[in-house]
């Protein structure tokens, strides 16, 4: 929804010298919120049917709610899944791992910042 607001924004505010050029320079963009905004309805039939989108929203609380612990999977509690995704930064080697895979922001950030002359 952000990326249509954004469209019609630079339609209203942008640099743009008529109707034709503003279709070209958007159309990919305007594709690409339309696809995101109805690709749940197209790829989720089941989606369309009310007791299983509250089983689906019951399933969905439990596993929210559900305390975690000691042998609980992540697929059954929120805290469990959330340990488990955070199992690597427990040790230094993965601590150390995350900081290099994170720097790849910062070095792509400075190509374009001082290699481009932006």
């Amino acid at each position: 929804m952000e990326i249509v607001l954004l469209l019609v924004v630079h339609l209203a505010y942008g640099f743009s010298t008529g109707a034709f050029s503003y279709i070209l320079l958007t159309i990919s963009s305007w594709f690409l919120a339309i696809s995101w905004l109805f690709a749940p309805y197209l790829f989720n039939p089941s989606s369309f049917e009310w007791q299983k989108t509250v089983e689906d929203f019951r399933d969905w609380t439990n596993w929210l709610l559900y305390r975690g612990g000691i042998g609980v999977k992540g697929e059954e509690s929120w805290e469990a899944w959330w340990d488990e995704e955070l199992a690597h930064l427990r040790t230094l080697g993965g601590r150390l791992m995350e900081t290099i895979l994170s720097l790849r922001f910062c070095i792509f950030q400075y190509g374009i910042l001082y290699k481009l002359h932006l």
